[in-house]
Order: C-alpha cells, then structure tokens, then sequence
C-alpha cells in the first residue's frame, strides 16, 4: 500500500469510527488497485502474502474502511474461477462494481434466508442478520438455503433488491453501514450462481476456509503494539516475539499445507490471535492511562476493534476454540 493512502486512512479513522464510511472513500481504495488483490494477475491480483500484508495494514490504520473493503475479497476469489462470471470480473476488480456479503446466517445450522425455484432462476426470502456496506456495495453475494434439495446457493443480487432490515448499534465498525438485511422474493439469476453446494458440503468447505486466522487480527495487534512501544519496550518486545511466532505458524500453514490439513491447529492459532491481539491492545491502554478512555485516542478504539475480532466470521467450532483458548490461560 502506497505510504500516502496509508497516512490518508490513519488520518481518518476517528471520522469513521464515527460516521460512515462513504463510496468516494471506498473508490479511492479502488483507484490504488486494492480492489482486484484477490483477482487474478492480469487484473491486479497479487500472490496471498501481499494480499494479507494490505489487510493487516489496512487493518491496524482503521478498522472501519478496512471491513467495509474486506466484504469485497470473497467475492472476486469466488467468482474468478466461474467461466459463466468471467465478464464482471473485471468491473469487480477495478471496483467500478463494489461487492458484500451476505451469508453469515448459513453457518450455525439455522438458515434464514430461503431459495425457491422461480422460472429460470431463483426467488430468495428472509432476513440476513449482518450485512456491511449497505448503500455503498452495488451487488451482494447472497447466501440461500433450499430446502427442498437441502442445499446452499451463494448468489449475485443487485443491491437495489435488497433492503434494510434496520442499521445495527455496534460499540465498534460504528463507520461500516452495517445493516440486517431482508430480501423480499429478490431475483437470483441462474446465470449469476456462483455456488451449488449441499449443505453438508457447503458447511464443511466453510468448516475448513474459516479455521484460520484473519489478518486483520495482526494487524490490530501490530498497531496497538506501536503504541505500546514508546512507552513500554519491554512490554511491547515480549508481547510482539509472541504475536510473530503465532503468525509465522499460521500463515505457514497456509502457504504450505492444503487447507484440509492442520484444521485443529489452525483454530488453536486463531484462537491465540485472537486473545493476543486483545492483550497487546489492553496493554496500549493500560500504557496510555485515563487519556486512552477518549473516544479521540487510538488505543481504545484497537481495544474495541480486536473484541469484534472476537466474533468476526464466527461459527460454531471458532467460538468453541476461542473459549477453549481462554480456559488454558486460566
């Protein structure tokens, strides 16, 4: 990321950990090409290390831009490789089309947002709990549940099909125009399915691509641990040993391994993360004193910002390791 968009995005990120995030701020993110990271390389896709270098930054800078541009990721990397999807994939990348995400009600065996067969496509109904970037994303990557097939589609809906549901009162990502979202017989085209999956299948895929951690959390940590730094060295040199050799582990695993192999480790190192990136940030408050509980000061909003870490993509088998996590510390 170009040292000028990263000074631009710390210069606001009280602003939007106050008011939203906007589409001209998301564009500027999609002029410098962060668009297309997960794209293939002749659209501006880079290799996995840059692109989780980009959100650990982006990340640590403002935690409310940074998750309003994560919803985009998933979806350019689940539409590359669908030849029917080929044609928007460039709008996708240059972020001229600004995409969200909208299936977390899939995941916990309750789905709420149901598909039925409606000519030659589907009418999909319900109420997604959690959708970010309402009015900013121009498509939503929707999740639905058939229950005649128990299986899960995971669609392109135009986001003028769906509606808000309310905005949600979050203590953090206050910036993100986080909405519960409703669809209302919302039309998905068969020509803009992008996964067919049982259930079964689709919950095991997610099982494994949703054990590892997110780079966000680093990156949260890392900023909280430059705070620190100043202050207390010593503190800060021992918690960041311990931050690097959790990510170093993690992102091997990664790089190295196929995703189906080490799931249990890669959850105990999330879990890790996790709680390690909510130290680091407790330790940037306790270093800053009383000044750190103004909602003008960094630390605190890092603090907030690693708790949702917490339940950020959360499904059953992470909260189970989280909470695993912390009973071993004790």
């Amino acid at each position: 990321m170009m040292s000028e968009l990263l000074g631009w995005v710390q210069d606001n990120a009280t602003h939007w950990d106050r008011e939203p995030v906007t589409r001209a701020d998301t564009d500027r993110l999609a002029a410098a090409g962060l668009y297309a990271l997960t794209g293939p390389p002749e659209l501006g896709g880079v290799p996995p290390a840059e692109h989780r270098a980009t959100a650990e930054l982006l990340a640590g800078a403002s935690p409310d831009l940074w998750f309003v541009w994560f919803q985009h990721g998933p979806v350019v990397r689940m539409v590359a490789p669908v030849e029917h999807l080929r044609a928007q994939l460039a709008d996708l990348c240059s972020g001229r089309t600004q995409a969200g995400v909208a299936f977390s009600h899939l995941r916990g065996g309750n789905p709420t947002v149901t598909a039925t067969r409606d000519g030659d496509g589907w009418s999909l109904t319900g109420r997604q709990p959690w959708g970010t970037g309402f009015g900013i994303a121009d498509v939503f990557l929707v999740g639905a549940h058939v229950p005649e097939s128990d299986e899960v589609l995971l669609g392109l809906v135009p986001a003028d099909e769906v509606s808000s549901a309310g905005e949600l009162d979050l203590m953090t990502m206050r910036g993100t125009s986080t909405h519960a979202l409703r669809l209302d017989g919302a039309r998905l085209a068969d020509d803009q399915v992008v996964v067919r999956k049982t259930y079964d299948e689709w919950t095991a895929a997610d099982r494994i691509s949703n054990s590892n951690v997110q780079p966000s959390t680093f990156g949260l940590a890392a900023a909280a641990l430059d705070l620190l730094a100043p202050v207390d060295p010593e503190t800060e040199l021992a918690l960041r040993a311990r931050v690097d050799a959790v990510r170093a582990e993690a992102y091997a695993l990664i790089d190295a391994e196929a995703p189906e192999v080490g799931v249990e480790r890669r959850l105990e190192l999330r879990a890790q993360a996790l709680l390690l990136a909510m130290s680091c940030a407790t330790a940037a408050v306790a270093s800053r004193g009383g000044r750190a509980v103004s909602l003008a000061d960094p630390a605190q909003r890092l603090l907030r910002a690693a708790a949702f870490q917490v339940v950020h993509a959360q499904a059953p088998h992470v909260r189970a390791a989280t909470l695993a996590a912390i009973r071993a510390t004790g």
